[in-house]
């Protein structure tokens, strides 16, 4: 033993600066802190810090925000907070310590998970995002106010959308009653990356959404839709200037297609396309028609389609309509210009032939095992499948 911590402690400062700034700051502390002055001298001299707090005690939360967050506030670098089993309240124990976000001058990355419907953290917690003019990632999971609308949110995205050096914005939220998301009312100067999950929208929103956010490249967004936006005599989709800079759309829980569609035809420069869609039933024929009137510079497409195909008759008329609807996929277009290749599992519910086609190789963060009444029934038009 006593030789091991001779070796260890023979090792330069230089080379333990370069080690400690590998791991999150509440485990070198935890680790370190205490053993000798050089190893405290060196964490609290340390250029940057990672700060997570997604997995930690209530006590051990407090000991570290009371006894060493004040001497690294402003060389913490990334910061992540978590209401979890493990550690309920967190964002009210961190407000109660007596921090705000813009003690955090040179915050790169803000991870924020599972933030509540206290009403104080509603009102108070995203007050001066604004003040983190370093930040260059902010990221909000599975964040649900269900104590406020979605407008009691616009001053937040307007501070967010003034952010100058942001360049990844991700935003998974849930408010009271139908959530929409706020237009910003500025002109973000940074956006390169952005995600809405978990948001209704119109058409015409997304023409406003890429007016504020000129420069983005990468638009994932869930597209949940209002039946009114399938009622072309009620509601028209407004002419826009083309987002050109866009080359890398992902369209989650798509439920219509006009939406998508009328996405589509904002973002002409699309080379990389990932969609999932739910009760749609499109056929290789209809993407077909997409692609080459939307999509023209489309390279890479992956998609998923979970939908019922027709009533159920016998299984020998089911395999029938799945071998038709596969021949819309098995033309020239996807075979030989582009080798797309699709599997598609199946099975009877309820009356009638559901299926589950979805691009090879499979793309998708879920797995389809848990479908096992699917697995036994699966074609592929990849002739080595």
């Amino acid at each position: 033993m006593t030789t091991n911590k001779m070796m260890l402690e023979s090792l330069s400062n230089e080379l333990f600066i370069e080690l400690f700034e590998l791991f999150d700051a509440v485990d070198l502390f935890r680790a370190f802190y205490g053993l000798n002055t050089r190893f405290n001298s060196l964490l609290i001299l340390l250029r940057g810090y990672r700060v997570n707090f997604r997995s930690i005690f209530k006590e051990d939360f407090n000991h570290f925000c009371r006894t060493y967050l004040p001497f690294i506030i402003n060389r913490t670098m990334y910061l992540r907070l978590s209401d979890n089993e493990d550690a309920p309240y967190q964002y009210a124990h961190f407000q109660s310590a007596g921090f705000i976000f813009d003690q955090f001058d040179n915050l790169r990355y803000l991870r924020l998970e599972n933030v509540s419907s206290d009403p104080k953290i509603n009102q108070f917690f995203f007050s001066n995002l604004y003040h983190l003019h370093n930040l260059t990632h902010l990221k909000f999971i599975n964040c649900r106010l269900h104590a406020i609308s979605s407008g009691d949110f616009q001053d937040v995205i307007d501070q967010i959308w003034n952010l100058p050096k942001l360049t990844h914005c991700y935003f998974d939220f849930c408010f009271r009653g139908t959530s929409h998301f706020c237009i910003p009312t500025s002109v973000s100067t940074s956006l390169q990356c952005l995600t809405i999950l978990g948001n209704w929208w119109h058409s015409n929103k997304f023409v406003d959404l890429l007016k504020k956010t000129p420069h983005l490249r990468t638009f994932v967004v869930s597209l949940q839709s209002f039946q009114i936006d399938e009622i072309p005599f009620l509601y028209q989709f407004p002419l826009s200037p083309k987002n050109l800079s866009v080359k890398r759309l992902i369209l989650y829980r798509v439920d219509t297609q006009r939406l998508m569609i009328n996405l589509l035809q904002l973002l002409p420069n699309v080379s990389h396309l990932k969609v999932e869609i739910f009760f749609m039933k499109l056929d290789g024929n209809q993407w077909e028609q997409i692609i080459v009137k939307y999509a023209p510079q489309l390279k890479v497409f992956q998609m998923m389609i979970n939908a019922y195909l027709c009533p159920s008759t016998d299984n020998q008329r089911n395999e029938e309509k799945i071998d038709q609807y596969l021949a819309t996929y098995r033309t020239p277009f996807w075979i030989e210009h582009h080798q797309w290749f699709i599997r598609c599992h199946w099975r009877v519910l309820r009356g009638y032939v559901r299926m589950c086609v979805y691009s090879l190789p499979y793309a998708y963060d879920d797995s389809l095992t848990h479908e096992d009444e699917l697995l036994d029934k699966t074609k592929s038009t990849c002739p080595d499948l």
